[in-house]
C-alpha cells in the first residue's frame, strides 16, 4: 500500500524522532540541547514536544538532575500491553492448531 505524503505531519514525526533519541537514556536521561544536537529540531520544538509528552506521561524529568528527560514508564506500559496481546494471540493460534489436528476427518 503506498502512503498518502499528504497525511504526514511534521510535528507528529518530530515528536517520534524525539522518542527515538530518548529511548536508551533512561539511566543517565538527555538534556534537551543534546536532543536538538542528535535531531536537528529547534529548541523552541524540543521544550514543547517535551511538554506535550510529558503531559500524557510519555517522558519525565530524571529525579536526580531536573534538567535531563528519559523515558516514562507510560511507553514501557503501552509495549508491555502490545506484547501482552501478542501472546495471547500466539497462544490461541496454537491452541487451535491443536484442536484442528486432533479433529478425525
Amino acid at each position: 500500500m503506498k502512503e498518502n505524503r499528504s497525511y504526514i505531519s511534521a510535528q507528529i514525526q518530530r515528536t517520534l524522532n524525539i522518542i527515538k533519541v530518548m529511548a536508551g537514556k533512561e539511566v543517565e536521561g538527555i538534556s534537551p540541547s543534546e536532543i536538538t544536537l542528535y535531531t536537528n529540531i529547534s529548541a523552541s520544538n524540543v521544550t514543547r514536544t517535551l511538554a506535550n509528552l510529558a503531559e500524557q506521561k510519555f517522558v519525565e524529568r530524571l529525579p536526580s538532575n531536573e534538567k535531563r528527560w528519559r523515558l516514562s514508564a507510560g511507553l514501557v506500559q503501552i509495549s508491555n500491553t502490545v506484547a501482552l496481546n501478542l501472546n495471547k494471540a500466539q497462544q490461541q493460534l496454537q491452541q487451535d492448531q491443536h484442536n484442528y489436528s486432533r479433529l478425525s476427518v
